[in-house]
């Protein structure tokens, strides 16, 4: 019984509290922060920031690239149908050359465009600041000014228990 009562002592001896900074990745007006005292664990959402321009951005390039599909599936149509006429010889080696140009010229605009919108859904998620580890919220900012200006500061402090 005694080895467990020094056993005990030895852990908490042993820990020790960190604070752990959190800063935004964009600035925007903050919708919900999570407030000082509150207990948090790795993955609860922590700050919101408005995110509407983001989400609209990221509509936009969806309905562009609906578009920028329906120009690759043409090109595509296009180019098989061009071929089929080569291999008849009804069409001409340039008409087949023209069509597979036209056909690289989408499909790498759609390949393009395709990587704007998961970089566009990338930056989406940073108007979500989720916790990356379980504590105890220390600090925020001034809640009177709920705007995260474009400077590094710090938005939020996480104490946790060092091991």
């Amino acid at each position: 019984m005694k080895f467990n009562k020094n056993l005990i002592l030895s852990l908490l001896l042993c820990t020790s509290a960190s604070a752990l900074d959190i800063y935004p990745q964009v600035s925007g007006k903050i919708l919900n922060i999570e407030t000082v005292g509150k207990q948090v664990n790795i993955g609860d959402e922590i700050v919101k920031i408005d995110d509407r321009q983001a989400k609209l951005k990221l509509q936009l390039l969806q309905v562009i690239g609906k578009t920028k599909q329906q120009a690759f599936d043409d090109a595509q149509l296009n180019l098989n149908q061009t071929q089929e006429l080569y291999d008849r010889m009804v069409a001409s080696h340039r008409d087949l050359d023209i069509a597979k140009i036209d056909f690289d010229a989408k499909k790498h605009d759609l390949d393009a465009h395709n990587l704007k919108v998961k970089i566009q859904e990338i930056e989406l998620e940073k108007y979500t600041i989720k916790s990356p580890l379980s504590g105890t919220i220390k600090a925020t900012p001034n809640l009177r000014n709920t705007t995260n200006a474009n400077a590094p500061e710090v938005l939020m402090v996480i104490e946790y228990i060092n091991l």
